[in-house]
């Protein structure tokens, strides 16, 4: 008798540990979706921080304003019958810091893509 309740014991002690040592379909599926709370995280961040989002509103600012700027010197200059080389330095220099300004919103715009997709 004292066999069967020995043998009963260590079967009931030993239970938990048989149990929490065979897998089940519920540690699959918590062992499958480990990375899914960073890649979630990863999908919400913003597309460009409040800084970058400043930087490129204000580089495609400046682009508008210096296309504004070339234009009221080509019409200036259609009127008086060509561009002098003083227009053309101008143009060339306003030319020059609208290509800086670009390849900022170009970069922005990237990065934007490929947080979004």
């Amino acid at each position: 008798m004292s066999r069967v309740l020995i043998a009963a014991l260590c079967l009931t002690l030993a239970a938990p540990v048989i149990v929490t040592v065979t897998p089940t379909s519920a540690d699959a599926q918590v062992m499958a979706g480990r990375g899914a709370s960073r890649a979630a995280a990863r999908r919400n961040r913003p597309a460009l921080s409040d800084r970058e989002e400043s930087r490129l509103y204000a580089a495609q600012d400046a682009v508008v304003a210096i296309d504004q700027q070339i234009y009221e010197i080509q019409t200036a200059a259609e009127a008086a019958g060509g561009l002098t080389p003083e227009q053309q330095t101008v143009i060339q220099q306003h030319e020059a810091r609208k290509a800086e300004h670009q390849s900022v919103i170009d970069r922005l715009e990237a990065k934007r893509e490929r947080r979004t997709s």
